[in-house]
């Protein structure tokens, strides 16, 4: 009786699981991708999201007319503003190491001036 009670209650648990699985899904572009669009017409900076526990896929949404669109990644498009964006986070990478090797290096050069003096 006891095990009957407990494989009743794993089914329930599994069917559960799996019903919560499909409601949770936050991919943000279900509804499909735009098609050509002139890059000039897009406002601001793309939101990129990666896949993750919750969406599986690369989704890249961008603003057009107040109105946030689905880009495909595979599209060219998508390939050129994640091209563009992984630019753009190797030069901030490149300007952090910089600016903190330029500290440092102000920083030991003032620590030996007044240690001369």
């Amino acid at each position: 009786m006891k095990s009957a009670v407990i494989a009743f209650l794993t089914c329930l648990l599994v069917l559960y699981v799996q019903g919560q699985s499909d409601t949770t899904s936050s991919c943000k572009c279900l509804n499909g991708y735009v098609g050509r669009i002139n890059t000039k017409v897009i406002q601001g900076m793309p939101d990129i999201h990666h896949p993750s526990f919750v969406c599986l896929k690369t989704e890249i949404i961008i603003t057009i007319a107040d109105r946030k669109k689905c880009v495909n990644p595979a599209s060219p498009l998508g390939k050129m503003i994640l091209r563009n964006m992984s630019k753009q986070k190797k030069n901030e990478a490149v300007s952090m190491t910089t600016t903190t090797s330029q500290t440092n290096t102000q920083s030991s050069t003032s620590h030996h001036t007044t240690s001369t003096m």
